[in-house]
């Protein structure tokens, strides 16, 4: 495969573990850096050996040859960076949530099917060797029909660690767009069709949610039991309960590194693979298999998924009366 060249929109944290990443991937490179800061910028790039840094973006896309690009900004500022991007005939990755909206969804999928470009929300969990295992498991029917799921994503960041933006309503945050969208991710690959009803509860910090939890159900009692935090720390493994054993994924199944098949017979298949850094290397090497062979989504996590999860966080934050800017902006 030929070298795949990489710009990264964002010097946080995220975007210095994706970094980490392509320095793992085959024929990956970096070939340049957007930042608002310059010095930053800089700083960024010379960590992660790459020569090219912009303030801004389509400036960037106008200079330089790039094969995709990668956002790791606020989720306020997705869509406009998406859209940009797009435009240039320029393939994205973009970190979840990707776009504050369905209709910002419906707008930037069209323009990827215009423009004949790939587009992904960035969703690595589904990327990782361990999640590939446990769906093909799935697939195979090792635990026959799947009854229930059990995933949260609960944590209690540091406050040195933390990042403000995350809980404000000024940038599209809230706990169950930033880690329970992983949880969301979990249910949709166990139940693939919508729930039959869904319940939900949520703690507020006055902007936006806290924390919440969520029973989606599926009709002949298959139930979905989600949560996503930033102020308490709860168990990280996804259990996949079906008739037959259940799955495993973790110790933290967002990043795994073990799946664990676990039959009612007493019958158990283990499967692990460790990994350097940050495991990024996965989503970058699906990424560019896509790129290389004309697709314009990926398997692992594909448009419709992402729709799904779109309108059932869409749907869940209004009815918690959680509004933003970006809404606003649209229904005028």
């Amino acid at each position: 495969m030929s070298e795949t060249r990489w710009a990264i929109a964002g010097t946080g944290y995220i975007a210095n573990e994706f970094a980490s990443g392509i320095q793992e991937a085959e024929d990956a490179v970096l070939a340049a850096v957007v930042s608002r800061n310059e010095e930053t910028g800089r700083g960024f790039a010379d960590k992660y050996h790459c020569k090219k840094v912009y303030t801004d973006l389509k400036t960037m896309l106008d200079s330089e040859t790039v094969d995709v690009v990668y956002i790791a900004i606020p989720n306020d500022c997705h869509y406009s960076y998406i859209m940009t991007v797009l435009e240039a005939g320029v393939s994205v990755l973009c970190e979840k949530p990707m776009v504050d909206n369905r209709r910002q969804l419906d707008k930037v999928l069209a323009k990827a099917e215009e423009k004949q470009v790939f587009l992904m929300e960035g969703m690595w969990t589904r990327c990782f060797p361990a999640v590939v295992k446990a769906r093909d498991w799935l697939k195979k029917g090792k635990i026959g029909e799947v009854l229930a799921v059990r995933s949260g994503f609960d944590i209690k960041p540091d406050v040195n660690d933390w990042q403000p933006w995350k809980g404000g309503i000024r940038h599209a945050g809230g706990a169950l767009r930033d880690v329970g969208i992983y949880a969301l991710a979990m249910a949709y690959m166990a139940f693939p069709k919508d729930p039959e009803t869904v319940y939900s509860t949520m703690k507020s910090n006055g902007e936006v949610d806290e924390s919440f939890h969520m029973m989606m159900t599926y009709g002949e009692g298959k139930t979905a039991f989600l949560s996503g935090a930033f102020d308490q720390v709860s168990t990280p493994q996804t259990e996949i309960t079906g008739e037959k054993g259940r799955i495993l994924i973790g110790p933290q199944f967002w990043h795994p590194t073990r799946a664990s098949l676990l039959l009612n017979n007493g019958e158990a298949e283990e499967f692990v693979q460790e990994y350097p850094a940050s495991g990024f290397q996965y989503e970058i090497q699906a990424v560019q298999d896509c790129i290389h062979s004309g697709k314009t989504e990926c398997p692992h996590f594909t448009w419709e998924e992402t729709v799904k999860i779109c309108d059932m966080i869409e749907k869940t934050r209004k009815e918690w009366g959680i509004v933003y800017q970006s809404d606003e902006e649209d229904e005028a």
